[in-house]
């Protein structure tokens, strides 16, 4: 039986690893779609190259404090930096504080990082590494493990459902052409399943409106041509979030 020290006491840690996590996003979403590397070289500027100290990596309060300069060449910092790393904590405090037991919260949180990485990269116009896709895939998975620990099975039957209109309105989209290489195509399919897994799970039925919306979101972009195409991935990623966590509130 859970208390309400300890749904606060998680709510509170999710939230403050939410901040890291989200500093850590922007540096996969800028890194990995270039090839390189998020371990080597440690965070720097990206104009003059200097190697940021310990308190230049403080997410949101650094960027404060340096008024959104950078500390060695003044170079501008921009503002999505903290505003990303807001939102990831924002939202796995949210998790936190309303998914019925605090033992989804990991794999939960796991799976709306890899949602906004997705999305966010989309936004930069650049193809998402198919590593997210199986890697959210995964982390939806474990909430299988879940189920079992807290003998709560009826979750996954609208888990599969969701997952499974997740990979057709997903199949919908490749037939649209945005998606080109096989193994983009192979790793947005297991994203998608991952999300809609994830959504079935928290919000069961409900979890159906990521298909849905993204079936629809699929056609316009198809209807409307190829620049009202572009994003399609972030609206997608913005759905399924909003379904996740919002089906946790409605839930709870």
């Amino acid at each position: 039986m859970e208390t309400t020290a300890t749904r606060v006491l998680a709510t509170v840690c999710s939230g403050t690893l939410g901040l890291l996590i989200g500093s850590f996003l922007n540096v996969v979403v800028y890194r990995l779609p270039r090839g390189e590397s998020v371990v080597h070289p440690p965070s720097h500027c990206t104009v003059c190259q200097t190697r940021l100290g310990t308190l230049e990596n403080v997410p949101v309060a650094s960027w404060l404090v340096l008024r959104g300069r950078c500390l060695h060449c003044k170079a501008p910092i921009s503002p999505r930096y903290p505003l990303v790393e807001l939102l990831t904590g924002a939202l796995f405090a949210a998790l936190a504080l309303s998914l019925p037991t605090v033992a989804s919260v990991a794999p939960l949180d796991a799976v709306v990082a890899g949602v906004l990485a997705t999305a966010l990269i989309d936004l930069d116009g650049l193809e998402v590494p198919p590593s997210i896709g199986w890697a959210t895939l995964a982390c939806g998975g474990t909430l299988v493990a879940v189920s079992v620990a807290t003998s709560d099975p009826h979750r996954l039957g609208w888990a599969a459902i969701d997952a499974g209109a997740a990979i057709a309105a997903c199949g919908l989209h490749i037939g649209t052409g945005r998606i080109a290489r096989g193994d983009l195509q192979a790793a947005a399919l297991a994203s998608s399943a991952g999300w809609g897994f994830a959504a079935g799970w928290v919000a069961q039925g409900g979890g159906l409106a990521i298909g849905v919306v993204w079936a629809l979101l699929a056609l316009a972009g198809w209807l409307r041509g190829e620049g009202a195409r572009r994003g399609m991935i972030a609206d997608a990623g913005a759905v399924s979030i909003v379904t996740i966590v919002a089906g946790a509130i409605a839930t709870r």
